[in-house]
């Protein structure tokens, strides 16, 4: 009998170990995005955050969130400090692995003071005006360019809430306008507890590529590996009805079921999107 026991405690500590060893940490970064990202040990930490929490655990892995601001977040990637980058586009690292299935769509618009006069008509209608945008972030081809080359009317901001402090510093006159996605705006000013009504869109930026994913370091090994779980994960979550009933915490739809963009208004439901902002000066603004 003992000799039985023991033969049954060495199988089941070899089945023990096999099941820990294909169990990994998958190291995840970003920074504050909200509803994209979240405050990770909140009850709400994301929808992104949450998907990746029932993907990945599901198949026995463990998925610890981290937020910084955005620069440093995707040189930890890059470098494999981390393994994952939530809420990325392929233009913010090229290089990276990416599912098939995206996690998102997004647009992004200028916005500016209720009181506001200026409209966003070209570049030569920046001259003279102090726009706040985030340091690493991809908006699209033609901001991006005037980005890179440091045109001066451009501020980059930093830090784990850089749009908290853009709100801030609009308020307050320090800046004119600012670079960003509504769906976000509207969770930051929220929290801020600063109306939507003091604020309106100003132009919007057309962009070559407006979906977000995850991405995986190119220099982890099991990159490929995890980009296929998270595809097909994506795919479970959506056929059982488990993805809308994440999205549903963040009062959002299915960004491909519906074809609407989180973050586009494209369609002003109150679904998508539940906000005070003027839906007549978004309607008017001018699409560029």
């Amino acid at each position: 009998m003992n000799i039985m026991v023991a033969k049954i405690l060495i199988i089941v500590a070899t089945v023990l170990f096999k099941s820990m060893s294909f169990a990994e940490v998958i190291s995840v970064r970003s920074d504050y995005w909200c509803p994209y990202v979240c405050d990770p040990q909140s009850a709400k930490p994301g929808y992104m955050v949450e998907i990746l929490h029932q993907v990945f655990e599901k198949k026995g892995h463990k998925v610890e969130m981290k937020l910084m601001n955005w620069v440093r977040a995707v040189k930890e990637v890059r470098t494999n400090k981390a393994q994952a980058l939530v809420a990325a586009s392929h233009t913010d690292a090229p290089d990276f692995i990416y599912p098939a299935n995206s996690m998102g769509i997004m647009k992004n618009a200028y916005f500016t003071k209720k009181n506001s006069k200026w409209i966003f008509n070209g570049r030569t209608s920046l001259q003279n005006m102090r726009i706040g945008v985030i340091n690493g972030y991809t908006y699209g081809d033609s901001i991006d360019r005037m980005i890179r080359n440091r045109h001066k009317s451009f501020i980059p901001f930093s830090g784990e809430k850089p749009l908290e402090q853009m709100v801030r510093m609009i308020e307050s006159n320090r800046l004119d306008a600012f670079v960003e996605n509504p769906v976000a705006l509207h969770h930051a000013l929220q929290g801020l507890e600063i109306s939507a009504n003091s604020l309106k869109v100003a132009g919007w930026v057309t962009a070559q590529d407006p979906y977000l994913f995850v991405g995986f370091s190119p220099n982890a090994a099991a990159a490929k590996e995890y980009a296929a779980i998270l595809n097909r994960g994506i795919e479970e979550l959506r056929r059982t009805g488990e993805l809308q009933r994440i999205l549903d915490k963040y009062n959002l739809e299915d960004w491909e079921k519906s074809k609407i963009s989180l973050g586009a208004l494209d369609d002003f439901r109150p679904r998508v999107l539940k906000s005070s902002f003027d839906l007549l000066d978004m309607f008017n603004a001018r699409s560029l």
